[in-house]
């Protein structure tokens, strides 16, 4: 069995590099006085000089139209990877270590694991949950306007996609973030299908030209709400795992005591509760 698993990077860092890891250098196009001495995403079919506004997901347009005879596909980014050997904390959706631990930690990717990808189970990061249905966290942190073009993308997507669409975004506060996956191939091209035509419909109605950096990367949000609409739509099986992280400049607030996450989910919860919204008020 043939697989692959993409590590997204744009500058030179640490990052693994042995199969089935797959490091490829994302946004080339619009750096090439830089070289990682890596797979470029800047040949073949290729979206590269869209890096800005498409973050990872130039790097996984790459392998969908450029890699051939792969079983299973992943991604994952030169400082976050699955954990699939207990090194996270229990519970945690991820847990930080710094850079010089990196060649402590396991990164291997399991015999067992790579079974359950072939029988069709995805392999996806924890949930993180939010105070507000995921519309609303959209809406507060990046252009709202964008939101309600996708949702006009959408009326004209089949009965189970925009079930989907509201299920994810109006009536839930969990998110998998990263756009981070290992999956079978045939999955995979079924969803970049998908994914990568609803984003082209939204990129034809806005205009980032005066977007802030932060905002312009627009369709590497967007697409990890997809993805999760993706995974309802289809009824997907999916496996979570935490995500390690390395980060020699840890954000403290988000590297929370267990009890303190379990507390804080709970209160998210009994938020959302309260500032839920069907899709038919907007």
């Amino acid at each position: 069995m043939n697989f692959k698993i993409l590590v997204s990077c744009h500058k030179k860092d640490i990052m693994a590099t042995k199969a089935p890891y797959f490091p490829i250098h994302v946004g080339k196009e619009l750096h090439k006085n830089i070289s990682l001495g890596i797979t470029e995403d800047n040949t073949g079919d290729n979206i590269s000089i869209k890096n800005a506004s498409y973050c990872e997901l130039t790097g996984l347009y790459w392998a969908w139209k450029n890699l051939k005879g792969v079983d299973v596909i992943g991604l994952c980014h030169y400082r976050r990877y699955f954990d699939f050997h207990h090194q996270c904390r229990f519970l945690m959706p991820y847990t930080q270590y710094k850079t010089d631990q990196f060649d402590n930690i396991d990164l291997n990717i399991p015999k067992d694991i790579l079974e359950k990808v072939s029988e069709g189970k995805i392999i996806v990061p924890r949930f993180k949950s939010y105070r507000v249905p995921l519309y609303a966290d959209y809406c507060i942190n990046h252009i709202s306007d964008d939101f309600f073009k996708l949702k006009d993308v959408f009326n004209d997507e089949p009965q189970k996609y925009k079930d989907a669409f509201t299920k994810i975004m109006y009536n839930s506060n969990k998110l998998m973030h990263y756009n981070m996956f290992i999956m079978k191939w045939d999955e995979f091209d079924r969803y970049c299908t998908w994914m990568f035509g609803i984003l082209a419909k939204v990129e034809a109605k806005v205009d980032i030209t005066y977007y802030t950096p932060l905002q312009q990367r627009i369709f590497g949000y967007i697409s990890e709400r997809l993805f999760n609409i993706y995974i309802e739509a289809n009824k997907l099986s999916v496996l979570h795992k935490p995500i390690i992280w390395f980060n020699d400049n840890p954000d403290v607030s988000k590297d929370m005591s267990m009890c303190k996450y379990i507390v804080r989910n709970i209160f998210d919860s009994m938020a959302m509760q309260f500032t839920k919204y069907h899709s038919s008020r907007f």
